[in-house]
């Protein structure tokens, strides 16, 4: 039938738009959350990690199972976004999360293979609860390799305490990394041309 015909040609089309659908509400998405299980001893085990998708710095909050002060991490706890721009783990650059007994402070570093670290400046930092801290970074303070349109992070936490004489360490996610599109370059799915409906055989009349 010719209803049947138009099913036919247009499926294609629907599927396309379908994913360029799909592709809008992911990249549109408000965050992104890791989910990490009870499996580090200490102040700083990871429950979630959330990851904004916003047009502004890129940002992380990460959400422990249990409460902590800042008093309570001052020389032993800290949290890390390791975040890879070039070739692979390991990162090339960490925003470093401390507490000065007082307040949280954040810091950017570029990773060396050889030598000290280097120090590249401050970053803000917030307290959304007794159980997260929230910290952002602007990419345009990170060096990316040539050609590459996206980045890849994961977090750690690091905890020294009575139930962690040797440090307790979590990393979100516990194996690989998360990859993030840099804004602009991510990849668009091209909508496949609507092929035309062939042609009733002359002479043949329609159903």
């Amino acid at each position: 039938m010719r209803s049947s015909r138009f099913v036919r040609a247009a499926t294609p089309f629907v599927a396309a738009l379908a994913a360029v659908a799909l592709m809008a509400a992911i990249a549109g998405a408000h965050h992104t959350d890791r989910q990490d299980p009870n499996d580090t001893p200490g102040k700083l085990d990871v429950k979630q990690v959330r990851f904004a998708h916003r047009s502004g710095p890129p940002e992380w909050q990460i959400v422990t199972i249990g409460r902590w002060g800042t008093g309570e991490i001052w020389d032993t706890g800290y949290l890390m976004v390791m975040i890879d721009t070039e070739a692979g783990a390991p990162a090339e650059h960490y925003v470093l999360v401390r507490s000065t007994g007082s307040s949280l402070v954040g810091s950017l570093w570029r990773a060396r293979n050889v030598g000290v670290d280097t120090y590249l400046g401050t970053v803000p930092v917030t307290r959304p609860s007794r159980r997260s801290a929230l910290v952002q970074v602007g990419l345009f303070r990170l060096t990316f390799g040539e050609d590459r349109s996206f980045y890849r992070w994961w977090v750690e936490t690091l905890f020294t305490g009575s139930t962690c004489r040797r440090s307790c360490q979590d990393r979100v996610p516990n194996r690989n990394a998360v990859l993030q599109w840099r804004p602009g370059m991510s990849p668009s799915p091209s909508p496949s041309p609507t092929p035309s409906p062939s042609p009733s055989p002359s002479g043949s009349s329609s159903p």
